[in-house]
């Protein structure tokens, strides 16, 4: 049941890896929880990292999430709460903005956390499209490790099918646009 005195909105945390974007979503549904609202997150069901039925930030915190394979099942598992997080939301691709436009409309304030760039230094769908749609944006940027500027973009360290991408520490690094060298395959055409 959504909360009359809430207007839906939609919140974009954005930038590079391990900059602390799903750390900065967990704070949000944490207060939002202590407002007294009911609270839900989700993450992509290809997201193996830590823990298949946690948020869990590189610092190790958690928060209780629901793994799906799309976006369209976020509606209907999402009923009967007022606040939905979205963790990883370029694995949802672009099914997810007229998702989080219907969860606004219905007076949900839905949060959704992803990577700016992908591995090519393109901007990651649907990331751009949901800003366009925000109303906040939050961008959070981990130091480059090569000379500690702001870093963007994430550099990929290790081989990857391109289908599967989800990685961690041994697999990315976040750089600046001085440090980045887009991955080496030829990138995929964006649907």
């Amino acid at each position: 049941m959504t909360d009359q005195n809430t207007s839906g909105r939609i919140e974009v945390v954005h930038g590079s890896m391990f900059a602390g974007k799903t750390e900065h979503m967990i704070s949000r549904l944490r207060q939002e929880a202590r407002r007294g609202r009911r609270v839900r997150a989700f993450k992509h069901s290809m997201d193996d990292r830590y823990d298949p039925d946690h948020l869990v930030t590189h610092r190790q915190d958690r928060f209780d999430a629901i793994r799906v394979p799309h976006a369209e099942d976020l509606p209907a598992l999402s009923v009967g709460y007022e606040v939905i997080a979205v963790d990883e939301g370029h694995f949802f691709k672009k099914p997810l903005i007229p998702v989080a436009i219907q969860l606004r409309d219905q007076g949900k304030i839905i949060i959704i956390a992803g990577i700016t760039y992908d591995i090519w230094g393109r901007p990651f769908d649907p990331l751009p499209q949901l800003c366009e749609i925000a109303d906040e944006i939050v961008v959070k940027q981990a130091p480059c490790r090569v000379c500690g500027n702001p870093a963007p973009y994430n550099l990929r360290l290790t081989p990857t099918d391109v289908l599967h991408m989800v990685g961690g520490l041994d697999d990315y690094e976040p750089r600046c646009k001085e440090h980045f060298t887009p991955f080496s395959t030829t990138p995929p055409e964006t649907a």
